[in-house]
């Protein structure tokens, strides 16, 4: 799975998202386990959750985007999620 998130820089960001984001890119580089990394991307810490985003607007918002496909990856990588091709193909024998 390639993982644009980490190879191009996202836009549309706060100065404190930024540094969310280059924290969250860390803990992904250092393979952080799936779980703490989804309490620290997703949790009430994180600046994607702000009162003044609506569920929609969340879920469109860039960084949110960025540590959702993060969080996938992580999990691809420590055999919690199921990878797209390797469960295609589990999924067909």
């Amino acid at each position: 799975m390639a993982n644009a998130t980490l190879d191009q820089p996202i836009t549309g960001l706060n100065e404190a998202e930024k540094k969310y984001l280059e924290r969250a890119r860390r803990m992904f580089a250092e393979n952080t386990d799936w779980l703490e990394f989804e309490s620290f991307a997703f949790g009430m810490q994180s600046p994607v959750f702000a009162k003044t985003r609506s569920h929609k607007n969340i879920l469109e918002h860039p960084l949110y985007r960025a540590l959702t496909d993060m969080w996938l990856e992580l999990g691809v990588r420590q055999g919690k999620v199921a990878d797209d091709e390797r469960g295609s193909e589990e999924g067909s024998r």
